[in-house]
């Protein structure tokens, strides 16, 4: 019983994370039954769940190059059909002239995507390369904006957020999430992210991690003051039955997850991460 309550919590954190089923389960080897009961009530932010259906997507689209691939090499029966030059044309318009999103041309014609993907294909209509792709995706989206010219004190910010992350923070997913119980921690990695991250305070999000006898009120009144996130913007809290194992070590100020959903902000942070591991090399070797 023990065993399958703990592996219930480590599916439950892995989904928090942004991961999917099948990621969780490389992971922690559970039914698909119980995998989907468990993570039923872990709500996933919006940045989460886009990273989700983007890595869907790309799958499928692997799966399609391959299949594309076998039929090219006579390994199976072709099924291509006419092209209505017309619909390649509204495409290429879409998707090159008006910059809408290959999800959003199906949608705006009412096909399905797999058809865009294909006709794409077979017309040789170029698609965009990441970074075109992620101006496209965020371009009426608020952003983050890095500060260029640090003082001297604003790098050592930069250094000491970035590294608190690497300690503490989410490595995988869509989503810049950082996790602490220690207030001075918490309002450090905040500094880092509005002073030198220059994020949208609009897309910030807290979710509190607390035990079952603490006070929900209070402790959201606590951090929404220390951390100046409206209480708005906290979402649904987790709240962890007690038992005999755990009771006598519990935090006081429950625990605290601080999120920013972008996916580009996580690779940013994780690249300064290996650039001031990599000038501090000589510590880390032997």
């Amino acid at each position: 019983m023990k065993a399958k309550q703990e592996a219930q919590r480590a599916v439950q954190e892995l989904r928090k994370q942004g991961l999917s089923y099948r990621e969780i389960r490389q992971l922690v080897p559970v039914s698909k039954s119980s995998l989907s009961l468990w993570c039923r009530a872990v709500e996933l932010q919006d940045g989460q769940q886009r990273a989700l259906r983007e890595r869907k997507a790309e799958a499928l689209a692997r799966g399609l190059a391959t299949i594309t691939r076998l039929r090219q090499s006579g390994k199976l029966p072709s099924r291509r059909q006419p092209i209505d030059i017309q619909e390649v044309e509204q495409i290429r318009k879409l998707y090159c002239e008006e910059q809408l999103s290959m999800r959003e041309v199906a949608a705006r014609m009412g096909i399905s995507f797999w058809r865009v993907h294909r006709l794409m294909q077979q017309s040789r209509i170029t698609r965009r390369s990441g970074s075109e792709q992620n101006y496209v995706t965020y371009k009426d989206k608020p952003r983050f904006s890095p500060k260029q010219s640090l003082t001297q004190e604003e790098e050592q910010l930069r250094v000491a957020g970035t590294m608190l992350y690497l300690a503490e923070g989410a490595k995988r997913g869509g989503a810049v999430d950082f996790t602490n119980s220690d207030p001075r921690l918490i309002a450090l990695f905040l500094a880092f992210l509005r002073r030198i991250c220059g994020i949208s305070e609009s897309r910030l999000r807290a979710h509190l991690y607390a035990y079952a006898d603490q006070n929900l009120e209070q402790l959201h009144t606590f951090w929404s003051e220390r951390t100046e996130i409206p209480l708005s913007q906290f979402i649904k809290p987790y709240v962890r039955p007690l038992t005999p194992n755990v009771s006598h070590r519990k935090m006081s100020l429950g625990l605290l997850h601080v999120r920013y959903s972008d996916r580009r902000l996580l690779e940013l942070i994780l690249n300064w991460g290996e650039e001031i591991c990599g000038s501090l090399g000589r510590y880390l070797s032997g």
